[in-house]
């Protein structure tokens, strides 16, 4: 086994200064995460285990073989360093030889073993051959901080029916990148904001999507480089209620579609004039293990205290006319149910149905 690997690394070598010297040529650091992007960034902070992977392009990147006569031969690899506003040399276990124009590197930070939190800033990258010659790449790198996350403001309240208008203030957002921002809750999965437009470093505008459910949420804000920050039950989604909610008849055939009338009583607010958004929540046949929201037709508006509607018992979300006196589309019969009113003001009110 010592005589094959000997002779393969010497090889190595052999070859690499044959067809280009000893001397590397850097042309490039690449952050996968951001592959078009140059120079390169990378955060000072999280990270994997072992840090940000970063790739070296280039050319005659050369290691050295050490011991290659021995039962324990190894390879010793260029070196590379970083200097700037501050100096940094790679632990030799955190590079990674692919071939003579690539090596990967894994750059540490302050959440890593061993750790190392570089100063933002532009840096020089240099590769440093075991045998002499050195190339370098002038502003190469850029670490930069994690943003931070610092108010959260929705100056309309937040609106059941529509995307509600939230304003993030903070330092380190990318203004040529959005970041990805999502709200969070035990027991619950992640919810992305799809609206997100950075008005500077320290303002992001975006906006809660519709029918998010009430309660308290962390906020994440992943930037593209790999930065993120999380601030932990620090947004509290709750929307205006409407009164008490009333149905008429409170049940219906499951063979036709039912038409009803929705009442309301005691405080909270009233209807307002114009079409409100009304939902039976309830499994269809189509796919009973799966809770849907069914949109009433011909809504309409009464009064202050009373909505008509039609209930697709029969038809689910299959368009009238239904023929098939089966109604395979229609929502399963048998509860329990809910229904779901979203006024044009953005107030919300629901009723349990069994």
């Amino acid at each position: 086994m010592r005589l094959p690997a000997a002779a393969a690394l010497l090889s190595l070598v052999a070859c690499s200064e044959a067809t280009e010297g000893p001397t590397p040529k850097l042309e490039g650091l690449i952050n996968p995460l951001e592959r078009l992007v140059t120079p390169a960034r990378v955060c000072n902070a999280g990270g994997d285990a072992r840090g940000w992977r970063l790739e070296l392009i280039g050319s005659g990147f050369t290691p050295l073989p050490r011991d290659a006569l021995t039962d324990t031969p190894a390879v010793e690899l260029p070196q590379v360093t970083l200097s700037g506003p501050g100096d940094y040399t790679l632990p030799a276990d955190h590079l990674f030889f692919a071939r003579t124009e690539l090596m990967r590197m894994d750059l540490p930070t302050r959440n890593t073993t061993p750790s190392s939190q570089l100063a933002p800033g532009a840096y020089t990258v240099s590769v440093t051959n075991p045998l002499g010659g050195t190339a370098r790449l002038a502003d190469g790198l850029r670490v930069v901080a994690p943003p931070t996350l610092e108010g959260f403001t929705a100056p309309q309240g937040f609106s059941y029916g529509g995307g509600s208008p939230l304003i993030i203030e903070g330092s380190g957002f990318r203004v040529d990148a959005p970041p990805l921002i999502t709200l969070h809750r035990e027991g619950d999965e992640d919810r992305p904001l799809f609206t997100v437009t950075v008005a500077s470093e320290t303002r992001i505008d975006t906006e809660v999507p519709p029918a998010t459910p009430e309660g308290t949420y962390d906020v994440r804000i992943t930037n593209p480089e790999g930065c993120a920050v999380t601030r932990p039950q620090v947004l509290t989604v709750a929307y205006p209620k409407l009164g008490t909610l009333a149905l008429s008849p409170a049940s219906g055939p499951a063979s036709t579609d039912t038409s009803i009338a929705i009442t309301l009583s005691g405080s909270g607010r009233s209807f307002s004039e114009g079409i409100a958004d009304v939902y039976l929540v309830a499994p269809v046949k189509t796919d009973p293990g799966q809770r849907v929201n069914i949109p009433l037709r011909d809504v309409k508006y009464v009064n202050a205290a009373r909505l008509t509607a039609t209930v697709p018992t029969c038809a689910g979300f299959d368009p009238p006319p239904i023929t098939d006196p089966q109604c395979p589309g229609g929502v399963v019969p048998g509860g329990p149910y809910t229904l779901i009113v979203t006024d044009p003001s953005g107030a919300v009110g629901e009723v349990s149905l069994k």
